[in-house]
Order: C-alpha cells, then sequence, then structure tokens
C-alpha cells in the first residue's frame, strides 16, 4: 500500500475530524466534530486486543527449544505484528487512549482529532486537540495545538508523548517542550512503563505554558527584521558549508538546498500573512516548510520492510526525527542570530515593509 495506512479487510484503520480531504490520501473514516476516546478507538478500526506468547523452535536434535523471543499477536485476526524480547510488556489500545484522557483532564479534557495504524497495524498514534493552548503570531497567522502520542506494538516504537504546534496556513509543525520533560517523553515497553507514564500526568499541568512559552518566542522573531549578517550566520550553522577536502557533490547539494530555503523565505507561504515577511520568523517558517514537505531522507531497512515512501519518512522525520531537531535547533539558531537586528514595532495592524526589489533585496539593503 503506498499511503501504508493498515486496512483491516473491511476499511482503512484511521478517522479524521473534518473535511474527507483533510484524510490521508483521502482514506479512512471522518467525523464532523471532535470525539470521545470510546468513539476515536471504534472509527480508527482500533478495537481490537495483542497478546504475547513465546515463541518454539526445534533444534538440530529434534528437541523443541525456547527461542527467547515473543511473538505478538492481534486478537482480532491472529496477525502477527512483530518479535519482541521476553521483557517487552504489553500496552492495549484501549489503555493508551485512556491514558490521553487522564493526561488533559486538567486542561479540559481530550478532543480526538485524528487516529490509525501504520503498516500491518502495528504503529498506532492519535492527535489530540488542546484549544487552551492555540497560539496567534502577529495578530493573525494562527496554530492549532495537539498532544500527540505514538507505540508500536512490535516494539520498534516507544510509547511517545509531545506537543505539536501547526501553523494552519501551511500545516507545518513546530514543537514546544513538554516542561522539565524536554520536547518529547518517551517509555520504553518494559514492566516501569506504567509508573514512567504516571510521571507523565505531572508534566501536563504545564502545557498551556509550555504553549504560551512557545507562542512568545515566535511573537519576538516577528518583530525581527533579518539582515545579510544574520542570515549568512544562521544558514551557515543550520547547514555547514563542506570543507575544502568535500566533494563537489557535497558543495552543490548543499547549495541547491539553501536555494530551496531561501526559495521558501522568498515565497513566505505567498504571502499569506505578509506583516511577517522579511522577519526572522519568516526564516523560520521556511526552514520548517523545508523540513515538513522537501527535505530528504533516508529508506531505512527497517522503513523499507514496512512500506515506507519518501514522504512518509519525511513525515516521520519531521514529527520524531532528525527533521524534528533541526526545527528546533532552527527556532534556537534563529532566536540567538537575530538579536542584534533591527525591529519592528509588534502592532500588527503596520503595513509590511517593502522595497524596491525582492525580499532578499530588502535583507540586503539592511545589510550592518
Amino acid at each position: 500500500m503506498a499511503h501504508n495506512i493498515y486496512n483491516d479487510g473491511s476499511k482503512d484503520c484511521m478517522f479524521v475530524v473534518g473535511d474527507r480531504k483533510a484524510a490521508w490520501h483521502e482514506l479512512g473514516q471522518r467525523c464532523d466534530t471532535a470525539v470521545t476516546w470510546e468513539e476515536a478507538i471504534k472509527l480508527a478500526g482500533l478495537d481490537w486486543t495483542v497478546l504475547k506468547q513465546e515463541n518454539y523452535a526445534r533444534n538440530p536434535a529434534g528437541n523443541v527449544v525456547k527461542t527467547g523471543s515473543c511473538a505478538i499477536f492481534r486478537s482480532s485476526d491472529n496477525q502477527v505484528l512483530g518479535t519482541v524480547g521476553p521483557d517487552f510488556q504489553v500496552k492495549q489500545n484501549r489503555e493508551c487512549f485512556a491514558f490521553i484522557d487522564t493526561l488533559l483532564e486538567s486542561n479540559g479534557g481530550a478532543h480526538y482529532d485524528s487516529a490509525g495504524a501504520l503498516g500491518n497495524g502495528a504503529r498506532i498514534w492519535c492527535a489530540v486537540r488542546v484549544p487552551k493552548a492555540d497560539m496567534v503570531v502577529a495578530g493573525s497567522d494562527q496554530h492549532e495545538t495537539y498532544l500527540v502520542f505514538a507505540t508500536a506494538h512490535d516494539g520498534s516504537l516507544s510509547h511517545t508523548v509531545k506537543l505539536t504546534s501547526v501553523r494552519v496556513v501551511c500545516q507545518n509543525t513546530l514543537q514546544a517542550s513538554l516542561s522539565d520533560a524536554g520536547a518529547m517523553f518517551k517509555v520504553k515497553h518494559t514492566k516501569n512503563a506504567d509508573a514512567r507514564l504516571g510521571r507523565a500526568k505531572d508534566l501536563m499541568t504545564g502545557v498551556v505554558q509550555d504553549a504560551k512559552s512557545l507562542e512568545e518566542k515566535l511573537n519576538l522573531l516577528a518583530t525581527r527584521r533579518l539582515t545579510l549578517d544574520s542570515l549568512t550566520t544562521i544558514t551557515d550553522r543550520l547547514f555547514p558549508k563542506p570543507d575544502d577536502k568535500a566533494s563537489e557533490a557535497s558543495r552543490t547539494r548543499r547549495d541547491n538546498l539553501l536555494a530551496d530555503v531561501l526559495k521558501l523565505y522568498e515565497s513566505n507561504d505567498r504571502d499569506a500573512i505578509p506583516v511577517i515577511r522579511g522577519t526572522a520568523y519568516n526564516l523560520l517558517n521556511a526552514v520548517t516548510e523545508y523540513t515538513d514537505h522537501f527535505r530528504n531522507a533516508r529508506i531505512t531497512e527497517g522503513r523499507e520492510d514496512a512500506g515506507y515512501t519518501l514522504v512518509q519518512a519525511r513525515a516521520e522525520n519531521a514529527v520524531m526525527g532528525t527533521g524534528d531537531r533541526l526545527k528546533s535547533e532552527a527556532l534556537e539558531v534563529i532566536l540567538e542570530g537575530t538579536k542584534d537586528c533591527p525591529t519592528y514595532s509588534p502592532i500588527w495592524s503596520r503595513v509590511a515593509p517593502s522595497g524596491s526589489g525582492t525580499l532578499l533585496d530588502d535583507v540586503m539593503a539592511n545589510h550592518n
């Protein structure tokens, strides 16, 4: 399957709130309003359980012996989801959804936006809207906030919780911290999993504060106007120049990468929010859009076995892998690299500055 959404033989196991076109490849079930976890698990086709059983093999002497590994089966069809070690602790889909509900009790409750399974159904996820943590940058650039939970019954992914800001105008994502846990909270499938997941409940009291902290940083960037010096410093840090011994191909790859990022910067999402044009926030959006939609991604052996496409590999990186780390680094590098740049008045009713040439000409004009 090119889209990699698990199909149980009767339906694609995914649901999404809103227009069907918002669903991946227009697949899965849709509904008009947010739903409870009991509804979400049924709509996404995840109302099944998993079982762990020891694996056995016949040795050369003809005796049946334990292999030291276990198989994970899905109860609905006895499908083997994967092979794990004996210490792997099973956590049912229902437990995962109920955990998210408990996690968000202090933040107005859970509003499920999407959920589903990938590949053979071993990997499941859900995304939950947290409206209290939504953000607005530059007066009108809206960001919706979601809590994302993902796990894998085959052991290929820890129980993972993260807070994600989705920029409505282009669907690009930035992560917010989860208080002292950093940007992501991961728990391995061990006997201590429940205790560690219980600790995550304490972190969720700071969800709104974490989102507002990110909002403050983004609004600060929206007041800073890029200069040639700051643009050069930032791109050199994020995308280092190849050393003197590097091949011509390496130099060309970097040149092409920078060209892609600067093209997105120049576009400013087709001037969807004109007031941020030429700002440090504009550059952060360009790096984010490049990472989410254009950056190359490796098809590892595991991804190849799971049937991943380049788009899916890039998407996984952008949300929980190397792309996610790049976006987090970009935020801090751009904050630091523009601290001495000229600033605009943070009154978002103003008209964005314009020059006689392109946006990059405007940056040249502000060369310090």
